[in-house]
C-alpha cells in the first residue's frame, strides 16, 4: 500500500508501507543488557518490524532482543532477532498494556 508523506512541501512524496499481518501469539522480549526476558504478545507483523503490547513501559530507541519461543522450552540463540522500539501507545482505561511499534535491525 501506498501513502501520501503529509510532512513534504509541495510535491506529495509516496511511501511504500511492509504489508502487516495479524498475528495475536506470545512472544517474549528483553534489553540487550538484561538477562531476565520479559512476556508480550504480538498484534502484527510485516517485514519491516512488529506492533506488539506489554505490560512493562519501554523507552523508545530502545534496542531488545524478540523471540517467539515457547516459555516452557530452552533458549535457542538463533531463534532470536534484534528489534529498536520506534514508538509507543499509551491506552486509557480499562485497556491497560502499553502498544510498541519495533523496527527490526539489520
Amino acid at each position: 500500500m501506498q501513502e501520501i508523506d503529509p510532512r513534504t512541501v509541495g510535491e506529495p512524496r509516496k511511501i511504500n508501507r511492509a504489508v502487516r499481518h495479524e498475528l495475536n501469539i506470545p512472544m517474549r522480549y528483553r534489553a540487550e543488557d538484561q538477562k531476565d526476558w520479559s512476556t508480550g504478545e504480538v498484534i502484527n507483523m510485516s517485514e519491516s518490524g512488529l506492533l506488539f503490547s506489554s505490560d512493562h513501559l519501554l523507552d523508545l530507541d530502545a534496542r531488545l532482543q524478540i523471540t517467539f519461543q515457547n516459555v516452557d522450552t530452552p533458549m535457542m540463540s538463533s531463534g532470536t532477532r534484534l528489534v529498536r522500539v520506534v514508538r509507543r501507545i499509551l491506552n486509557n482505561w480499562p485497556e491497560t498494556r502499553v502498544v510498541f511499534g519495533a523496527r527490526f535491525c539489520s
